[in-house]
């Protein structure tokens, strides 16, 4: 082994390209195309099963029906490896299984493997790899997946030849993880710290952004088959339908555009003589139609969802287009702006806490972060709902780096622009999601009250980086109290307390309760995800609890200790247990950091219950205090145990990283596996031997 490391030590950056592509090729021939060189073992002959004899045959295929979507074939005597099986029908994923009967289960048929298979799509066909224990005599067919539409046998082979199939992008990407491995053992990086002062880690760090952004564009790219990002300015009935044609910010934009705070909606005039239209079985039992999850108030329909996407993403798209963005178009805008702020954010946060950073670390932490904070799981959603959630975590990294940095800055124009911007960013964390302006305060008071406590500043110096940062947040919560008033009748509602959805959310209310404590801990942190055999190999838990007193909203969740980066905050103890006095900003940070997670997490679980979009409020704020927290801790130094250590932590980062890069395939709405099957199962195929 010692033999090689001298040889990558010394080789040219080319040849560590070249051997690193070489590898990828070796284990791409070897280990995922083995089954296409070892078909040619063994004595299996291909047969072609007769569907004209099949009862419901229709001349050119065999329907399996809705309410009976399976087929069986008897009679056969063969060995068997495999059974390939063309199909047409609709454009969606569906799953199914086969089973089969051979000498050893004569009578019993027996499951023996599993597909997934787009019926309407380029991915039509599926085979499964089978072992017969003697002849087979019994092949069954079964979908498993609910059918709306028939789905049409075109052929059914078995021991079908097994083409060459060379998956491009998981080539691309062995080669990629052994190229950079290459490069950490070259150039020793694994002892380098970070110094942002150097172009050369200034460079890596910018690639890693790349990396990031270019995942964001994969997303966008990959979650329409027709690439159609704009859509045309909905119609009257397009907005006004219950089913929810059109996004909530489409439908704002529309009011707007009409000069009204109300969206332009029918009003079921049954709603006004229910004794609580919020009630939701009251609702369903008197068979009332209404616009679901939109807030009811006085007789008129408003939206509660936060404003900033629709002035950051509909609006400029509407002005420069005269269409309007797809919730996957807007998603993305709003997923670059985010990590570009979180990058941001970062090197502000790294200036303050000036942790003696492992170069490696730094660079594998940094993208950690991005996946580790949910960020892919929100834009991937395609869904309006998490539109605020992904502009909320932008602006509150946007905030901290802004924060950051003019704290950090000398007097002058720059830091009063930087308090300028960290001002609009909390106006903008209000229009987004309100209740993180929580986690905006803990990054910025500690900050702040540094710069007003500083004794070696002028008076007059402490107000020109006061107010540049004031008179945006008082004028912007100005305008926000406004709208509230003129809307609900309160400065303080944002419609939350009027929306017609599952429950009446007025009656939700804040208790001090050990008992809903210790459940937010284990359901927005602990909960774990449900793991499978096949892809995507995890999935959000749908796990009911009916012991809060009362109702509680709760749907797909997992915790975030799921992504192993979030483990790095329990390393808060050493922070908050020194003593030396260069610390102190550090400890005070840590300490509001973590009341205010904890805070607004149960805040959360009381105001709204149950939800990955809730734990995603946590999930920014989590991820970067643990991402330095492990930069200030953990180093590559010269004892077996801080070794060992480093390389635990590496592989709990790259796991971080790949669990958050499946949760784009797995989350609450699957959306990119409706959306585009054929993209979804092309990269399925990437984890199939």
């Amino acid at each position: 082994m010692k033999k090689y490391m001298e040889v990558i030590k010394t080789a040219n950056v080319w040849i560590l390209l070249t051997a690193a592509f070489l590898l990828a090729a070796l284990l791409e021939l070897c280990v995922f195309q083995f089954s296409y060189f070892s078909q040619n073992f063994g004595d299996y002959n291909r047969i072609e099963l007769d569907l004209s004899q099949m009862a419901g045959y229709n001349g050119e295929a065999l329907p399996l029906l809705p309410d009976n979507p399976t087929v069986s074939f008897d009679g056969l005597s063969q060995q068997v490896r495999s059974v390939t099986v063309r199909t047409a029908g609709p454009i969606q994923v569906l799953s199914g299984n086969i089973g089969i009967c051979d000498e050893a289960n004569a009578y019993r048929t027996m499951g023996a493997g599993s597909f997934q298979v787009n019926p309407g799509g380029h991915e039509s066909a599926f085979t499964v790899r089978l072992h017969s224990h003697g002849a087979l005599t019994r092949l069954r067919i079964n979908f498993t997946e609910e059918l709306e539409e028939p789905v049409f046998l075109l052929s059914v082979v078995l021991n079908e030849r097994i083409p060459l199939q060379i998956h491009g992008l998981r080539l691309v990407l062995m080669a990629g993880l052994f190229f950079a491995a290459f490069c950490v053992l070259r150039f020793r990086l694994y002892e380098a710290e970070y110094c942002p002062e150097k172009k050369s880690h200034g460079r890596m760090n910018l690639l890693v952004l790349a990396f990031c952004l270019l995942v964001s564009c994969w997303i966008l790219y990959g979650g329409s088959p027709s690439h159609q990002y704009l859509r045309p300015y909905p119609s009257l009935e397009e907005l006004r339908s219950p089913k929810m044609v059109v996004d909530a910010y489409m439908q704002q934009l529309d009011a707007f555009e009409k000069g009204q705070a109300a969206l332009d909606l029918d009003v079921n005039p049954a709603l006004l003589e229910l004794e609580n239209p919020y009630d939701k079985g009251e609702r369903d039992k008197k068979e009332i139609a209404y616009h679901w999850d939109r807030a009811y108030y006085n007789g008129q329909y408003y939206s509660y969802f936060g404003l900033a996407p629709l002035f950051m993403v509909y609006y400029p798209v509407y002005w420069l287009t005269g269409m309007l963005p797809t919730e996957l178009l807007a998603g993305t805008l709003l997923s670059v702006f985010a990590i570009l702020a979180v990058f941001g954010a970062i090197q502000g946060l790294y200036q303050i806490f000036r942790p003696r950073a492992n170069l490696v670390l730094f660079l594998l932490g940094e993208a950690a972060v991005v996946f580790g904070s949910f960020l892919y799981l929100m834009q991937a959603s395609l869904s309006f709902y998490y539109l605020p959630l992904i502009s909320g975590v932008g602006w509150l990294a946007a905030f901290a780096g802004f924060s950051s940095f003019a704290c950090l800055r000398e007097n002058g124009m720059k830091r009063m622009l930087l308090f300028f911007l960290a001002g609009i960013s909390v106006v903008m964390l209000v229009l987004s999601r309100p209740n993180m302006v929580i986690l905006a305060a803990a990054f910025g008071a500690p900050l702040f009250l540094g710069v007003l406590f500083d004794k070696a500043m002028r008076p007059g110096d402490k107000l020109r980086c006061a107010l540049p940062f004031l008179a945006p947040v008082l004028l912007g919560g100005i305008g926000v109290m406004y709208y509230n008033q003129i809307r609900f009748g309160s400065v303080f509602e944002f419609g939350t307390a009027f929306q017609l959805t599952e429950s009446d959310i007025r009656y939700n209310g804040l208790v001090l309760s050990l008992h809903h404590f210790l459940s937010m801990l284990y359901h927005y942190f602990g909960e774990s995800f449900v793991y499978t055999e096949f892809f995507p190999f995890l999935r959000f838990t749908t796990e009911k609890c009916v012991d809060f007193g009362n109702y509680l909203y709760q749907e797909y969740s997992a915790g975030l200790f799921q992504m192993p980066l979030n483990l790095g905050v329990f390393l808060a103890g050493l922070t908050l247990g020194g003593r030396e006095k260069k610390d102190s900003l550090k400890r005070r940070i840590c300490w509001l950091l973590l009341v205010s997670i904890l805070g607004l997490g149960y805040l959360d679980f009381l105001l709204g219950g149950i939800h990955i979009r809730y734990v995603c409020d946590l999930s920014l704020a989590v991820s970067l205090m643990a991402f330095l927290l492990i930069l200030g801790h953990i180093h590559f130094e010269g004892t077996r145990s801080s070794r060992i250590l480093y390389v635990i932590t590496l592989g709990l980062l790259l796991l971080t990283v790949s669990r958050g890069w499946l949760t784009i395939f797995s989350n609450e709405t699957n959306a990119i596996r409706q959306a585009n099957p054929d993209f979804y199962l092309s990269v399925a195929k990437m984890f199939r031997l």
